[in-house]
């Protein structure tokens, strides 16, 4: 099951499952669907992005999506998807590290390619967002 859905409490309503930083909503979705292999992916680009940014594979300048799992056949799959779409799949590790792409981090909203990317992914931890998950996740 690919989750592309984030959390906005402006609609959603105050949520303190979908805000503790202990864990990402697609873990919180992956609890609930236990049978499903989850991947979360197609999250963090707007939906006009995806359509005007795709291309195909090799072309320079095409657009990346962050795809974050447990389960290494459903990643696969997932990043076939991402490619027969027209863009570069990026690993950002265990369905836990979707967290790096959801609302309020670098990577969300961002239009970019892999590099830049994985750029953002790996300063998710400095940013404030991610300083938080840090504190939490090691008590």
């Amino acid at each position: 099951m690919i989750d592309a859905m984030n959390y906005w409490w402006e609609v959603d309503g105050i949520r303190e499952d979908l805000t503790d930083p202990l864990t990402s909503s697609s873990e919180i979705v992956q609890d609930y669907l236990a049978d499903s292999r989850v991947v979360k992916a197609f999250n963090h680009m707007g939906y006009h992005d995806l359509e005007d940014g795709a291309q195909r594979p090799g072309t320079r300048g095409r657009k990346a999506i962050a795809i974050a799992g447990d389960d290494p056949d459903g990643l696969a799959t997932v990043a076939r998807i991402v490619d027969a779409v027209g863009l570069d799949p990026v690993m950002a590790g265990p369905l836990a590290e979707g967290i790096r792409m959801e609302p309020g981090t670098g990577p969300f909203g961002a239009s970019v390619g892999a590099e830049e990317l994985r750029a953002m992914l790996l300063r998710f931890p400095g940013s404030g967002r991610g300083k938080s998950v840090r504190i939490a996740r090691t008590w």
